[in-house]
C-alpha cells in the first residue's frame, strides 16, 4: 500500500538531548573509573548508588531523543500513523471529525519530564477532552485532528500538502477498517509490575542486591587481607583466600536476580504468573543465603 510520509519541522531539542545524553554517558564512565580506582568503602558504595540513579535518566533521555529524531506522519487510504521512538499512533481516517489550526487556550507549558521532544505528551484539553500532542512545535502552530477518541496535535512541515493528500485519500475510500490504537513494543516493566506481588518481589530483589554489595563494601576496609573460607573435618582451615574473593557472593546474588528476572518475564509472557513469582522468590532465597555466608565469613 502506497504511503505519503511527512516530517515535522526540525526540533532543536533533539541535538540538546543528544548532547545531554553524551555528557551523562561520559560522566558515568568517569564515575565508574573513579569507583574502580578508589579504595573500597563507604565512598565507593555511595558513588555506585549515584551511578545506578543515573540509569533511569539515561533511559528517559534515550527514548525522547530518539523520538525527537524519528517523528514522522504516514498517510495511507486507511489511517494516519504517527511514528515516535518505538511507538506508532494509529488514527483511522473514518474517525476524523474535523481538522483545525491550533489554538492557544489549549496549550500548556512543557514540563521538564517532556524534554527532549517537549511537544510530545498527553494532556487534558478544554471541556475534559484528551489532547495528544505529537508535534515538534507549539500548539498554536499545529493542526488539531478531532476524533471521537480525543484530539491529536500534529505538525507536518507541509500542512497544505498534508491536508490535500488527506482529502484525496478520503475521496478514494477505505480498503479496510482499522481500530484507533497505539502500537508499541512490549512494555516489560509494566508486565512485571502489573501486580502488587510482582512489584514487591522485584523491588525486594533489587534491595537485596544493594544490601549485599553495600554491607561488603562498608565492612571491606576493616577486614584482614586473607580470610578462612572453609575448614576440614578436623576444624583446620583448608581454604584461605584474599578478601577480594568475598565479592563472589554479591555477584552471585546479582546474577541470580538478573537471570531470574528475565526468566520470570518470559513466564509472564507465556501467562504462567505462578512460575514468574517462583523465579523472583528464588532470587530472594539465593540473596538471603549469600548474605548469611557473608555474615559468617566477616564475623
Amino acid at each position: 500500500m502506497s504511503r505519503m510520509v511527512y516530517t515535522p519541522p526540525s526540533d532543536g531539542s533533539r541535538w540538546q538531548g543528544l548532547a545531554a545524553l553524551c555528557w551523562l554517558l561520559l560522566s558515568d564512565a568517569v564515575l565508574l573509573a573513579w569507583v574502580a580506582l578508589k579504595p573500597v568503602g563507604w565512598g565507593s558504595f555511595l558513588l555506585l548508588l549515584v551511578f545506578l540513579a543515573t540509569l533511569p535518566v539515561i533511559v528517559h533521555l534515550t527514548t525522547r531523543t530518539w523520538g525527537a529524531f524519528n517523528l514522522e506522519y504516514w498517510l495511507d487510504r486507511n489511517a494516519l500513523r504517527v511514528r515516535w521512538a518505538g511507538t506508532s499512533q494509529v488514527i483511522p481516517l473514518y474517525s476524523i471529525r474535523r481538522i483545525v489550526e491550533g489554538v492557544g487556550e489549549m496549550s500548556s507549558r512543557p514540563s521538564l519530564l517532556d524534554w527532549p521532544s517537549p511537544y510530545v505528551r498527553i494532556v487534558e484539553g478544554g471541556e475534559g477532552r484528551k489532547l495528544v500532542r505529537l508535534a515538534s512545535v507549539p500548539l498554536d502552530q499545529c493542526l488539531l485532528i478531532e476524533t471521537d477518541g480525543g484530539i491529536f496535535a500534529v505538525s507536518p512541515d507541509d500542512p497544505g500538502g498534508f491536508l490535500e493528500e488527506l482529502q484525496a485519500l478520503n475521496r478514494l475510500g477505505l480498503s479496510r477498517t482499522l481500530p484507533m490504537e497505539r502500537e508499541q513494543p512490549t512494555n516489560y516493566y509494566a508486565l512485571a509490575t502489573e501486580s502488587a506481588a510482582g512489584r514487591w518481589l522485584l523491588l525486594a530483589g533489587l534491595i537485596g542486591c544493594l544490601a549485599l554489595f553495600g554491607y561488603l563494601m562498608i565492612r571491606f576496609p576493616d577486614l584482614p587481607e586473607a580470610l578462612v573460607f572453609h575448614y576440614n573435618r578436623q576444624g583446620v582451615p583448608d581454604s584461605i583466600r584474599p578478601k577480594n574473593a568475598l565479592f563472589l557472593l554479591p555477584v552471585i546474588g546479582l546474577l541470580t536476580y538478573v537471570t531470574n528476572t528475565l526468566a520470570g518475564l518470559w513466564m509472564k509472557l507465556q501467562g504462567q504468573h505462578s512460575g514468574a513469582y517462583l523465579f523472583w522468590t528464588g532470587s530472594l532465597l539465593v540473596q538471603a543465603l549469600s548474605l548469611l555466608a557473608l555474615l559468617s565469613l566477616t564475623a
